[in-house]
């Protein structure tokens, strides 16, 4: 049975906050990585200017510019698109493959045009290739990495066919060699890095789980899996304070008891007792609307809460479940076997506490207990002391339900 929390239908203002706490968490992680690798390419521009400017590569400076202005740029619009929230109508928010891909594209455009500076793109691409372990799965990473590495040798290729007079050919060998370590020394590092984040994202929804298990067990009663007192008054409490804000919010409140309840177990025994219990719940929370609640109060005795539901409706819906109950086969084992349920319905009203409807609504049970069970009783409007007297007067005098 699905428990539902009182600030809302479908989680409530506290769960929404939670999810918007982590999702502006992950946005700002998402941003932190998309600056740091533009601050790190933004590095690697000007360690390539900078040799350009003292002659170890032989570059034009339209030719430099052409191709990293369009690049640092689009290291922009990745910032630009998170900040803006964009990204989060992408089935991958974190853009990791475009990222991964632009990050490259820089260092592989440098590399066939000067070779000289082989080693700076190296270390470019081998930061590149680690970028991905962060959000993609093995596959995808290793494919990525698998291309880097082929672009990369297709450059270090042309190097040697169309710059045989560049340095010492050994030296550029090694250079690659080494660049070739190091990205398979990165790869598996970035593979274990991705089974931790994996394992710990698993973990982690483990903990989530458990802990709403543990809070729907705070809230559930555990026989019959609907809403417990302490939930109950949580609930009585917010409507309350949604009608002191506006009169127009209107709730009504039904005490039921199922009526010779004492009874079922002294013939039938507790199992059988526990089934009518389970029973009527599952009735009551099939009967009313997904706004409204059914709580176990204690004992055989039920709370339904029907919001936005003035008293002449909320009798309707308690004859309902009435008849319902009164027509149901408890079990196969006893297919003539029924009980009924006895209902008192109060409408919160201006002004007076959570206390004083529920003492209304257990009056009026009260009164229907004692004038033939299995009956719906409305509570009249307050008058001031009598709600009160009247539910005393119900626990005191009721013997038997």
């Amino acid at each position: 049975m699905q428990v539902r929390w009182p600030y809302g239908r479908k989680g409530g203002v506290q769960r929404r906050r939670m999810a918007e706490q982590n999702d502006e968490q992950r946005q700002a992680l998402r941003l932190r990585r998309s600056l740091i690798g533009m601050i790190g390419s933004l590095a690697f521009v000007m360690l390539a200017w900078a040799a350009r400017e003292n002659g170890l590569v032989h570059v034009s400076g339209s030719v430099f510019g052409s191709i990293f202005a369009p690049w640092l740029l689009g290291y922009a619009g990745f910032v630009g698109l998170i900040l803006s929230g964009r990204n989060l109508r992408l089935s991958d928010p974190s853009c990791t493959v475009a990222q991964v891909v632009w990050a490259a594209l820089g260092p592989l455009l440098l590399y066939p045009m000067a070779p000289e500076l082989a080693v700076l793109c190296y270390l470019a691409l081998v930061s590149a290739g680690l970028f991905g372990a962060f959000r993609l799965d093995p596959r995808r990473y290793l494919a990525l990495n698998f291309a880097i590495v082929l672009l990369v040798g297709a450059g270090f290729v042309f190097n040697l066919l169309f710059w045989p007079d560049i340095g010492d050919t050994m030296a550029a060998t090694l250079a690659f060699a080494a660049f070739l370590v190091a990205m398979a020394v990165v790869t598996a590092a970035g593979l274990e890095l991705n089974s931790f984040r994996r394992v710990l994202m698993e973990r982690n929804e483990q903990l989530t789980q458990a802990f709403e298990r543990l809070r729907d067990m705070s809230i559930r009663d555990e026989l019959t899996g609907i809403h417990n007192r302490r939930f109950l008054m949580d609930v009585l409490q917010q409507q309350k304070a949604q009608h002191d804000r506006r009169e127009e919010h209107v709730f009504s409140v039904a005490f039921v008891d199922l009526d010779h309840f004492k009874r079922v177990n002294d013939v039938f025994g507790h199992s059988k007792g526990d089934l009518v219990l389970k029973r009527f719940a599952e009735v009551a929370a099939k009967a009313v609307r997904q706004v409204d609640y059914v709580a176990r109060f204690g004992g055989e005795e039920f709370v339904l809460v029907l919001v936005g539901t003035p008293k002449e409706n909320a009798v309707l819906v308690a004859e309902r479940i009435r008849r319902q109950m009164a027509a149901l086969p408890i079990s196969d084992e006893l297919p003539d076997f029924r009980i009924s349920a006895s209902f008192g319905i109060s409408q919160h009203m201006s002004g007076e506490s959570i206390e004083d409807t529920l003492a209304r609504a257990d009056a009026a049970l009260y009164d229907a207990k004692h004038t033939g069970r299995n009956r719906v009783v409305l509570a009249p409007d307050p008058s001031p002391g009598a709600a009160t007297a009247a539910g005393d007067d119900h626990r005191a005098g009721s013997a038997e339900s």
